[in-house]
């Protein structure tokens, strides 16, 4: 039998007594991160006097909030309290390195409110984490500047003191090494900081600096090391570090100084945050620039229909670079890979070089269908069969049962007819058609970088587009109805921006062919280098049809059982003149499981009254301890 453990009294801890109170600006505004939602105002607290001389305005404390601990981030430092009653005081400075700046902090709190989330959401991306062995380090201010002597590239319209446009690169270069030279130049004037849409695409940048520029380059990503990305991050915050280069998250980095905000290709849906409160980096850029008139350049083969819009209006100008391409256009009217045509363009640039393939899709046979009846072939479950490889048999894209022996479930035929074809079909085709060249193959898992500048056949999807030296003697873009043949919203731009991305792979004086209706708009716009007509016509239909970029679209999902009910509070609501009257509710539709989805569109210039609105109802449901309404404003894809 065990014997009962002897009572002890629990030993009382009391709380420790207040410190000293600073006796110059005693209180500091704090944001908490409590994690909830409702509770995201500045809260005030005292000051000790140990902490009086530090410069905490940007600094991580540790506060009490209810009976817990939390961290915060002091966003200033008042004389006197407006609270009653004695305050908390700060319990510990977590570092003594502000993390942030006034002007970062005022741009946190502009994210905040435009994406109608708490202040503290937005950090989370701004602010890397924190380091302590990091904190320790000591940090010697050395602003100098010095580059190796290089011949730049950047037009002279980007090299002002201060500077709001979009660069529309020009076509036969080496893009990265565009953005850099475009880095060094801005760099000459004070801090620069790149946005860039992945990462093989800052690495190329990264090389080209360690060739072009002596001092020390910021890396601002989250695929760096934890510690080099916070100490990289910190001298960006301190001005010892010019240059820096990161992702969608970087766009919060704090600069000094006469500065420059550069962003590669925001048409981009890397851009986007994926997490909620989904802001993008462009429109963080664009906040950016109306708070610190900090230099903003767009750089990209066509804008964005958001760039566009604010072309339109003047407020961003455009830096252009004029050209003329050789393309031809010729259209499959008998559903052939590769028209007859485009042979003889084909065969011309292999004997000097590669020749790049752009296809719309990966993998090999996409959609099965019975060569004797065409039915579609469906698995027992539902779901479609694809091949994967010439020698392999239809296989269920769902449950990925394999039909070895498959007959058509209608004509009782067993010769497969491949519909949909994919990448490496692509390559078996072309093999055949131009034989004894090699085939290289980029796309998905198996992603080339570069190729040689051997007579060669590139086949690559979007995105995965290898480099060569000195380009490409040909670029072909297959299927080209299959680009713009999308219901996504964003399918014309996204398109537009994959069909100049490619062309621009070709040498100086190399040949584009497009496998697409020589009337289409995109024909004339890449002969000419210049996708404003297009643009502008597109532009035209979205107002009309009062969708982005006039008309700000506001996805919110919740519990079916509430949606209907909802709407009729957000109707009455605009019948009350509490929104917008502008403001359209579209839905509810069934969205997924037991959730359906309303879509609020509003027009550009009342959207701030709306999603104040929607904000205030966010916080009024976390009160009443009802579950948030997931909502995303200005997503990428209304769908």
């Amino acid at each position: 039998m065990v014997s009962p453990r002897p009572l002890k009294l629990r030993s009382q801890i009391g709380k420790a007594q207040p410190l000293a109170a600073a006796v110059h600006m005693p209180v500091a505004r704090v944001l908490v991160d409590t994690g909830v939602f409702h509770l995201d105002t500045p809260y005030d607290y005292e000051i000790p006097e140990q902490y009086s001389d530090i410069d905490l305005v940007g600094c991580r404390v540790q506060v009490e909030f209810g009976h817990a601990r939390h961290e915060g981030l002091v966003i200033g430092r008042i004389a006197q309290s407006q609270n009653p009653g004695r305050l908390k005081q700060i319990e510990k400075v977590l570092s003594p390195h502000p993390v942030a700046t006034p002007e970062s902090i005022e741009l946190i709190a502009a994210t905040a409110q435009r994406w109608a989330c708490p202040a503290y959401d937005v950090i989370r991306s701004a602010i890397p984490p924190r380091v302590a062995s990091v904190d320790k380090e000591k940090y010697e201010i050395d602003k100098s500047f010095s580059s190796n002597t290089f011949t730049s590239m950047t037009p002279k319209a980007l090299k002002g003191d201060s500077v709001r446009s979009f660069w529309m690169l020009p076509p036969s270069q080496d893009v990265p090494l565009l953005l850099t030279h475009l880095l060094l130049e801005r760099a000459k004037l004070g801090q620069v900081l790149i946005v860039l849409p992945d990462e093989k695409t800052l690495s190329l940048v990264m090389s080209h600096l360690e060739k072009l520029y002596e001092g020390p380059v910021a890396r601002l990503d989250g695929h760096h090391n934890r510690s080099d990305r916070y100490r990289d991050y910190l001298r960006m915050v301190k001005g010892i570090t010019r240059v820096g280069v990161g992702l969608r998250g970087s766009i919060f980095t704090p600069l000094s100084g006469t500065a420059s905000v550069i962003v590669y290709e925001d048409t981009s849906e890397n851009l986007y945050e994926p997490r909620s409160p989904g802001w993008n980096a462009r429109d963080v850029a664009l906040l950016r620039a109306q708070i610190s008139q900090t230099s903003t350049i767009i750089a990209g083969f066509s804008p964005s229909l958001e760039c566009a819009r604010l072309i339109e209006t003047g407020w961003l100008s455009v830096t252009s670079s004029p050209g003329r391409m050789q393309v031809l256009a010729v259209e499959a009217d008998f559903g052939e890979l590769l028209p007859s045509k485009i042979f003889s363009t084909v065969r011309k640039a292999l004997k000097s070089g590669p020749v790049l393939f752009l296809v719309p899709r990966k993998g090999y046979g996409n959609a099965v269908l019975c060569r004797k009846c065409k039915n579609i072939s469906s698995c027992e479950c539902g779901g479609r069969l694809s091949i994967a490889a010439k020698t392999s048999s239809p296989q269920c894209v769902l449950c990925l049962k394999s039909y070895e022996e498959w007959r058509c479930a209608w004509c009782q035929c067993d010769e497969v007819f491949v519909a949909s074809r994919g990448i490496d079909r692509f390559a078996e085709e072309i093999g055949r058609a131009f034989p004894n060249f090699p085939v290289i193959n980029s796309s998905g898992d198996h992603m080339v970088d570069l190729v040689q500048a051997v007579p060669s056949l590139i086949l690559a999807t979007s995105g995965a587009q290898p480099s060569v030296e000195g380009g490409y003697c040909a670029v072909v873009l297959l299927e080209g109805m299959r680009f713009f043949g999308h219901t996504h919203m964003r399918t014309q731009e996204s398109a537009r921006e994959v069909f100049f991305a490619t062309a621009a792979l070709v040498k100086d004086g190399g040949e584009i062919a497009c496998v697409i209706d020589p009337v289409h708009p995109i024909i004339g716009a890449l002969t000419r280098w210049n996708s404003a007509p297009m643009i502008r016509k597109e532009l035209q239909e979205r107002a009309d049809l009062h969708l982005p970029p006039f008309y700000r679209y506001i996805l919110i999902d919740c519990p079916t059982k509430e949606a209907t009910s909802l709407k009729t509070g957000l109707t009455m609501a605009i019948a009350e003149g509490r929104i917008p009257q502008g403001t359209r509710v579209i839905g509810p539709h069934p969205h997924s499981n037991e959730i359906s989805r309303l879509s609020l569109a509003v027009p550009v210039s009342e959207a701030d009254v709306l999603i104040a609105f929607l904000h205030e109802l966010q916080r009024r449901r976390n009160i009443s301890r009802k579950d948030l309404l997931s909502m995303r404003v200005d997503p990428y894809s209304l769908s």
